[in-house]
């Protein structure tokens, strides 16, 4: 009995109905995992407890890549797909899965991209990713990486060549394409598209919360409701240039969590939405922990 009991527990854990029902009934333990950068070298993983302002380290990648990954958590499973490379083999992917607490290798990316721009569609377990150079010129390539198949899809190209090092979101069955010029690139996932749109924002960072992109910028920090095409101020960052620095923003919980650097010191805050209409966002600095080495690049929030 004890073995059945066991056998059965297990194989609900290794469910992915199992989080999600967790998520929407709003108990899922909530941590930031964040990919850290140590002497040049990033394959360290820190998994960090808000609560506790602890940070837990993953076992290392097995192999080490001179790169910098982007990292995702999609289907209950830790998704780090490499961005940046030192040579041209294809990009790779690694998977942690948290149920069996194992590393493996995915399916490699179906054309070498550098700097490229990636989303994650949480429901359907997808990874977007566009973009790029190509070391000689900027591409417009796109795809798909299905996680639960372990396979890419190729999608149509963009209409337009977009810079490196912008930052894609995914909400409401779009990939949106934003970055530091004066156009969007918006995938549609329903009719297999892409749209250009005008780019009204100008800023340095967003995030998707709450059903609305946030912006930060010198400006401050703008609420954007793409619903209604809306455009809401929400109040001024401490400082013109406080979002230049921000290396990664992500939700947790009703709150944004930031991570910040500016001259090899890094620093931590989270952004609190107002309690009362007419109210503006909190700033609230965080102590950062002493276990959390390096610095962290890029992050991705889990629900566990």
């Amino acid at each position: 009995m004890p073995r059945c009991v066991c056998k059965s527990w297990n194989a609900a854990l290794k469910n992915p109905n199992f989080y999600k029902e967790r998520k929407r009934l709003n108990i899922s333990e909530q941590r930031v995992c964040m990919l850290q950068e140590i002497d040049g070298i990033c394959n360290r993983v820190g998994v960090y407890d808000l609560e506790k302002n602890s940070c837990k380290i993953l076992p290392p990648i097995p192999t080490e890549y001179n790169s910098i990954f982007h990292c995702h958590f999609v289907k209950q499973k830790l998704v780090l797909i490499s961005v940046l490379l030192a040579d041209s083999t294809k990009n790779c992917v690694w998977l942690y899965d948290f149920a069996c607490s194992k590393w493996r290798q995915g399916a490699k990316m179906p054309r070498w991209q550098n700097a490229f721009v990636s989303a994650a569609d949480e429901d359907w377990g997808l990874i977007y990713v566009c973009g790029g150079h190509d070391r000689i010129i900027h591409v417009r390539s796109a795809s798909v990486y299905i996680v639960e198949e372990d396979k890419w899809d190729v999608l149509p190209d963009m209409n337009t060549y977009m810079e490196p090092y912008n930052i894609g979101l995914f909400a409401e069955g779009k990939f949106y394409v934003m970055g530091y010029s004066n156009r969007i690139e918006v995938f549609d996932s329903y009719t297999r598209s892409w749209k250009t749109m005008e780019n009204r924002f100008n800023s340095w960072r967003y995030v998707s919360a709450f059903g609305r992109f946030y912006c930060l910028s010198g400006r401050g920090l703008i609420e954007y409701d793409y619903s209604q095409d809306k455009l809401h101020f929400l109040g001024s960052l401490p400082t013109e240039d406080w979002a230049r620095f921000i290396n990664f923003a992500v939700v947790v919980g009703n709150k944004i969590f930031v991570c910040r650097e500016m001259v090899q010191v890094q620093e931590l805050c989270m952004l609190e939405p107002p309690s009362e209409k007419g109210e503006t966002f909190k700033l609230i600095g965080i102590e950062t922990p002493l276990d959390l080495q390096g610095f962290a690049i890029h992050a991705a929030t889990l629900h566990l």
